[in-house]
Formats: structure tokens, sequence, C-alpha cells
């Protein structure tokens, strides 16, 4: 910035005259004028234009900053409001990039009744009265159907039955023992991952989910799946596959046997798959009718929120970083479990709160609670019109008959992965039907509908950049200014005003005049002076008068 100096000021008629303050500032303006970048304001001052010429050039410029004060106004208030927009990434993303989903398979009869006696010599005593094996029997009979979203059993039912006599069963060890087991449904040899066969059990893991213990391939949530992410490696499980079409994914047959559920059972012989990201609990499920041949085209979508949206509460952004702190309760799983299993973990809240107990064979083990007993059967039957609908915060509004639900203000990942299914069901041919009507015959095919996928990113609709640049074309179009006129008005402001007073001798005159008003001061407070004749008469310096009170002692009075 150049210095101000006295060869660039106009010539003064008297360079010995003290100029005022405002002469000095009057001075200075004009000669700020002349040098400007900012359009119209060396018309300011111009000795070149006549009054009515200035008078112009003055109203151009005071428009042009009122138009520039509304469009920062505007653009102001547009970034204020943080808005977010959702737009496409990438429309070819190829799907080996993700990971393939977790394939659950949950049979609607729970209890594998064949090991019913097996069951009795395990977990009841010795001696057991009649009363006890009774109530036991029931007991393994309501958990053929137990889900926590659906418990069709009604509790006046439940009343005849005294199941506080067998509360000392464990629930979770009975459906574990009970259980039907990889062995018992998957057919060997019938496993197939990208048409290469594959021992089933090794890969189809017993796992909670909210309709109780499932068999799901690629899950990452289990002992035993960890033990397979060590094994081939966090780079290679959970799987990933590059190819689309059936016989490209998972295949794989199921076979049910009549001699699973009891004689008087009121289950069907229907199989839930459930398609869901390998690191959740619970997904919905599709429900495959026995006999039928069952291909499940997934089609994957992921959804990016940008890191520059991190400022924004999460509420409105409708999702969570990894690495931003989360009130859950509880630290049974890690970061990316907990966004994904938020909904699981809500449920269990509100499981515990009605009924002051805690189902491990739904959820994972909580220590903080008691385990339900035989029962709490009754209180879970009892609310099963809660734990069956999930209900949004808003809905209410919507419905003339408020429905009771469990109401969950869970938010998703900032990088979410869905999968998206559709299901085509088709009758097995009569040479694919097993020879004994017993038997019950599925078979299921999994992969990909398409091997590109769309990807999604959300951010800010108006950032901090474009606010720089938006307020920069606005200022250049109606002032013609730009980011070096704004620096060189703050220097002529303050900087150069500042060294502009001290070439003037003007600090020098102002300390002067501070003596001497202080000066006066002094002089008054000491009663030397009065407020008719102030400085008439000479001061001897030699006297030290004291200072006196001005209500006391006062000399010179009207």
């Amino acid at each position: 910035m150049v210095k101000v100096t006295s060869g660039d000021m106009p010539a003064d008629k008297d360079k010995d005259v003290d100029k005022s303050f405002v002469e000095l500032v009057r001075s200075y303006f004009r000669y700020y004028c002349d040098r400007s970048t900012i359009h119209c304001v060396r018309y300011l001052y111009d000795t070149q234009l006549h009054n009515v010429e200035r008078l112009i050039w003055g109203v151009l410029l005071v428009t042009s900053v009122t138009l520039c004060c509304s469009f920062y106004m505007l653009l102001s208030e547009r970034y204020g409001t943080q808005k977010l927009q959702t737009v496409i990434e990438d429309s070819q993303y190829p799907v080996f990039h993700v990971q393939f989903p977790a394939v659950g398979v949950c049979t609607e009869n729970r209890v594998n009744w064949s090991k019913l006696e097996a069951a009795k010599a395990q977990f009841l005593p010795t001696n057991a009265s009649e009363d006890v094996v009774e109530a036991f029997v029931t007991l393994v009979k309501y958990l053929t159907m137990l889900r926590f979203d659906n418990f069709e059993f009604s509790t006046s039912e439940m009343e005849d039955t005294n199941f506080e006599i067998v509360n000392f069963v464990s629930l979770i060890s009975l459906a574990n023992f009970l259980v039907l087991r990889c062995e018992d449904i998957l057919v060997p040899d019938s496993c197939q991952w990208r048409q290469t066969s594959f021992n089933c059990c090794d890969y189809f893991l017993l796992e909670k989910t909210e309709y109780g213990l499932c068999l799901v391939f690629n899950s990452e949530l289990s002992y035993r799946s960890q033990m397979l992410v060590k094994r081939e490696g966090p780079a290679f499980y959970p799987k990933h596959n590059a190819k689309a079409g059936q016989g490209s994914g998972l295949n794989f047959n199921l076979l049910l046997n009549d001699s699973f559920k009891s004689p008087d059972s009121r289950v069907t012989d229907n199989v839930f798959i459930m398609i869901k990201p390998p690191t959740q609990m619970t997904n919905v499920v599709y429900s495959i009718r026995p006999n039928t041949e069952t291909h499940v085209a997934v089609r994957p979508q992921r959804t990016r929120t940008d890191y520059n949206t991190r400022n924004i509460p999460p509420k409105r952004r409708n999702c969570y970083f990894e690495d931003e702190e989360i009130d859950v309760g509880t630290s049974r799983l890690n970061q990316s479990a907990l966004i994904s299993n938020c909904r699981t973990n809500c449920h269990e809240s509100y499981l515990v709160r009605l009924c002051n107990c805690s189902l491990p064979i739904f959820f994972v083990r909580n220590e903080k609670v008691s385990n339900c007993t035989a029962s709490s059967l009754r209180c879970i039957s009892r609310h099963n019109d809660i734990f069956s609908y999930d209900k949004h915060l808003e809905e209410d509004s919507y419905f003339t008959a408020s429905k009771p639900g469990m109401s969950c203000p869970c938010l998703v990942s900032c990088d979410l992965l869905e999968y998206f299914t559709s299901t085509t069901t088709l009758p097995l041919s009569p040479m694919e039907l097993p020879a004994s009507s017993a038997l019950k015959v599925f078979k299921v095919d999994v992969h990909y509908q398409v091997d590109m996928m769309i990807t999604y990113r959300t951010s800010l609709e108006f950032t901090s950049i474009d606010l720089i640049a938006n307020l920069g074309g606005i200022f250049g179009l109606c002032l013609g200014a730009s980011m070096v006129s704004g620096v060189e008005l703050i220097y002529f402001l303050t900087v150069g005003f500042a060294v502009y007073l001290y070439d003037n001798n003007y600090y020098a005159i102002l300390r002067k005049n501070l003596q001497n008003k202080w000066a006066m001061g002094l002089r008054y407070l000491r009663n030397e002076v009065s407020h008719t004749h102030q400085g008439s008469l000479p001061v001897d310096p030699k006297l030290k008068s004291k200072l006196r009170h001005p209500f006391s002692s006062r000399a010179n009075v009207w």
C-alpha cells in the first residue's frame, strides 16, 4: 500500500497553519477518492465536474451499495437455512465395491420337537413332578412360535398354565438347545457361492434376530463370523460379488421334516428369507412357501453424506457419522453396529420398560437387566399390540384412531448402504418334489439384479465457498470491487488515516490540547481560577495549593 506523503497531497497555501481535524478528514477523503479502485468514488471530489454531476454519481454509488447489501442479505439467508440436496454421484458404480448382503433363513417353527425328551433330561430335575413336566411341555409349545414382533398366544390362554414353577429354566439356553440347526434343514452339497460349492454349515451361522435364532450367511455380528473375518481377512469377508443374474450369487436348498413340529402344532411350513446389511441384526423378511423355487433379486443402493454437513445437527441431516458421539445407553456393539441396530436397541428398551426384563433370544445380552423367564411370556403377550407395531412420531395426525406402538427416532449412517429386493416364486416340477409328503423342499437363489449400482451424494445446497463466490460476483457487478478493494478501504480507514494524521502533526496538537485541559482542570480544583476570569492571572509555580472539595471553602462565588 502506498504511503501517504506530503508530495501526494495538494500544496498548502500556508504550511505553518495547523489544520483542524475536520479539515484533515476532508483533505484525506479527497485523497482517497482520487486513488480508490471502487467505481464512482473518484467522481465525488473531481474538481472538473459540476455539482450536479457529482450528485448523480453519488446517487449511483448509494444505489449500488444498497443493491449489494440487499443481495448480501438474501445470500446470507440462503446460507443460513443450510438446505441439503441429494444428487446422483455415480450411475455406473460396480457392485463388487460393496459387500454382498447377509442372507438370513428363519423357519416359522422355532423348535425341533424331536428333541423334546432330550430337553426334559437336560433342563428338568430327575424327579420332576407331573405339573413341572406339563408346564415345561407347554413352554416348549409357546417357544415354537415365539417372535418379538408377533406373539400370537393370548394372555387369557396362558393364564391356565403355572409358568412360575418352570421359571428356573433359561429361555435362551432352551431355545439354543431346541433350535433347528444347519445340519437339520440345509441340504448337504446344495450350497453354492458364485457357482462354486461350499460346506453350508461353515458359513450359515446361528445369529439372534427379532424372529428368533436364524441361520445367517455373510454376517459379521456373531462370534463365529468374527472368526471368519480373522481367517479370511477383512477384504474377503464379508464376501463381495461382481456378477448379476440367476445363479451368479448364493444358491442353497432347504428340507423341512414334519417330525420337527409337534402333532398339534399351529405353525406352517413356511420359511422366512431376510436380506440385510452384514452389520445389521434384523430386517424385514419375505415368506416363501414349501416345494417352490424362489429367486431373490437384490439391488444395492448407496447414499453418502458429505463431511461438510458435520456442523448441521444430526436430526436435520438425518444421519450419524461413525465418529460422532451417540447416546444409546449401551456399549455392547461397536459404533457402526450401533447405528445400524438403533431400532433393535429401541425395541429392547420397550421390552425392558414394559416387562422389566430382556430376551437374549432376540437381542444382544444386556447385563444391566435380568433375563425374561417363562412367566414373563404373559407380559410379552399382553403388550403384543405395542411390540408388533413400529410407530412413526407424527403419524397420529393422519389417523382418526391412535394405534399403540413403539416410537423409535433412529437415524441411519451417513454412509448408508441399502438393499432393495424383489422375489419371484415358482412351483417345483414333479420331478423335483421329495418322495415323501412329510418332507418339504425349498430352493433359494439370491443374486444381484444388475452388476452396476447408483450411488447418491447428499451435500449442502449452498456452502461457504458458494457464498464467497456469489458475494464476489455481486460486488464486482455493482461496484467493480474485489477483495483487494475491500482491503484497500480497510487500510485507508485505519492504518492509512493514522499515518496521515501523524504526518500532519495532529497527534502533537492533540497532546498539547489535552495537556492544557488537564492543567486547567487541576487549577480549578485548586481554586486558582474563577469561572469569570479563567487564566487572567499568572500562577506562581512555587505555590502548592491543596486540592479543595468543590462544595467547601469556595472563595470565588457569585
